[in-house]
């Protein structure tokens, strides 16, 4: 059993050596401070963060759908203004 976990360590460390990661960060013009580059870094990360937990979302609201414009009339419903006053 301690053979598999540190063969599997050893395939991950030469994984990990084999492919270098690209930056996380390039700064392409100027000369920022590294305080201004460690806010930038917080900013990212805190925005993939706040993206990666969407919760479960309730019922969609369908108010003002296209879908209710595009329906077909009701029917005529002599009934339905009865306590409407004619002029």
């Amino acid at each position: 059993m301690t053979d598999n976990a540190t063969d599997t360590t050893a395939a991950d460390n030469a994984e990990a050596q084999e492919a270098p990661k690209a930056p996380f960060l390039k700064v392409l013009k100027g000369n920022p401070t590294d305080s201004q580059v460690a806010t930038l870094a917080v900013l990212f990360a805190g925005m993939a963060n706040a993206a990666a937990d969407t919760g479960p979302k309730g019922p969609r609201n369908q108010w003002g759908s296209l879908d209710e414009r595009l329906q077909k009339p009701m029917s005529y419903n002599p009934g339905s203004f009865q306590n409407v006053q004619f002029y």
